[in-house]
């Protein structure tokens, strides 16, 4: 998969995003088996997304070639878009591709982000949960952005999993 695109952050997401649509609770989990370095931001990971506009809201967890493994959400149509950033761990800042990386979304409308370096034992991230409210009917998948509109990121996903509706 690849992308330009300045970023997903700020008000407004500029990304490629590869989905199908989800109703109501669900998973998807994906392993990054690598992230071009076109900057220490660009984003490789799983996303669950209310709609397909650019200041949409989002729950995500990327792998980063610069910033470890990060979870990041925007809890407000066209809003600031926010992250773990005060809580992440040494762990999570060391962590480089390959390695896995999930989202869920629960009943009552949470949304907790994982990962995992064998895709069987899943590490919960520091931020869990995020409470963000979205419809029923939401879209589900992979984002990558090279967080550099003069540069294209090429990203490796395999054994892409989701679950739900």
């Amino acid at each position: 998969m690849t992308a330009t695109g300045a970023d997903i952050w700020g008000q407004a997401d500029q990304f490629h995003y590869v989905f199908k649509t989800l109703t109501g609770v669900g998973t998807i989990e994906a392993r990054v088996l690598s992230v071009d370095n076109t900057d220490p931001w660009a984003k490789a990971g799983v996303m669950i997304r209310e709609t397909l506009e650019a200041g949409s809201k989002f729950a995500a967890v990327y792998i980063t070639p610069g910033n470890g493994c990060r979870f990041q959400a925007r809890a407000t149509t066209d809003a600031a878009a926010t992250s773990d950033t005060s809580v992440v761990t040494t762990q999570q800042t060391a962590i480089k591709a390959p390695y896995w990386v999930k989202v869920e979304r629960d009943v009552a409308g949470n949304f907790k982000g994982y990962y995992s370096a064998d895709g069987a034992t899943w590490t919960p991230m520091t931020w869990n949960p995020q409470s963000i409210p979205m419809g029923a009917n939401i879209y589900i998948g992979l984002a990558v952005t090279s967080h550099n509109n003069s540069a294209t990121c090429e990203v490796k996903f395999s054994n892409v999993k989701t679950s739900g509706t």
